[in-house]
């Protein structure tokens, strides 16, 4: 074998062998955006979780039938009627 035909072996050899670790340093980038973007939603969902309970706990606390008059549908005709 001479030189030039084992530095054109090694060259070939080496090429693909760069392509995987290019692609797996895109893929572990890639993969720490979605873990960042995880903890991210992770966290807004905590914040609407506590928000809906908040809401929930004061609905609770109201007394709604203060505020809503019974409908009667056969005095309360709308206008147009």
């Amino acid at each position: 074998m001479t030189k030039q035909q084992n530095f054109d072996d090694q060259a070939s050899l080496s090429a693909p062998i760069e392509d995987l670790q290019v692609r797996i340093a895109f893929l572990d980038d890639l993969v720490d955006q979605l873990n960042q973007q995880l903890v991210i939603q992770t966290q807004e969902i905590a914040d609407l979780k506590k928000q809906m309970q908040f809401l929930y706990r004061r609905i609770e606390a109201s007394d709604l039938s203060e505020g809503i008059a019974t409908f009667d549908p056969m005095s309360d005709k709308p206008p147009h009627y």
